[in-house]
């Protein structure tokens, strides 16, 4: 059993992406044997429910997240983040505008597989040493205001069954991808 980390998925109401980006990557990297907790949050959380939709993908999966309220992200649940994953840029623009420091251990999770891809795997290696990898380069959090290439994942709340369902799909390829490279 590797040993456990901190994650915190971000979105922006806590509803729909960061609750199924959570569910996703806990499920696969607890398939992989990785002691993992996970949390959640929102840039604009009220305490509502997650989407019904997101729900029922997630059931269909035999992930229960039923009970989930959205929370807005607090100062100590980013303190105690090892990696924080987030659906847009603008989530890590807020997120390093309010805690300065995190920024270099907040990405977008599209952003984060792909680099990734050229560093490499986390292979045991402390996660701050990993991060450091995968920042090198990397445009400061300021410019993400205006940056234009930095991937990010679509919010499919108030679309079509078939765009939920692409979103879910992506999602759930990416957070695979994320579990093999932490593993």
């Amino acid at each position: 059993m590797s040993a456990a980390f901190t994650i915190l998925s971000v979105c922006t109401h806590n509803r729909t992406r960061s609750v199924m980006v959570a569910a996703l990557l806990e499920s696969h990297l607890r398939t992989l044997g990785v002691t993992v907790q996970l949390h959640s949050a929102g840039t604009a959380a009220s305490d509502q429910p997650a989407i019904d939709r997101a729900v029922r993908l997630l059931a269909d999966h035999g992930l229960h997240v039923g009970r989930h309220r959205s929370r807005p992200i607090v100062a100590d649940v980013v303190a105690a983040a090892d990696l924080i994953v987030t659906a847009e840029q603008q989530h890590v623009v807020a997120i390093a505008g309010q805690w300065p420091a995190a920024f270099a251990r907040t990405f977008t999770l599209p952003e984060l597989v792909a680099r990734s891809q050229t560093v490499g795997r986390r292979n045991g290696r402390p996660m701050p040493e990993w991060l450091r990898a995968i920042g090198e380069g990397r445009a400061a959090a300021f410019d993400y205001l205006d940056a234009t290439d930095i991937p990010e994942v679509a919010d499919p709340t108030g679309q079509s069954p078939a765009v939920w369902d692409e979103s879910f799909a992506r999602i759930d390829a990416l957070t695979r991808q994320l579990a093999q490279v932490l593993a």
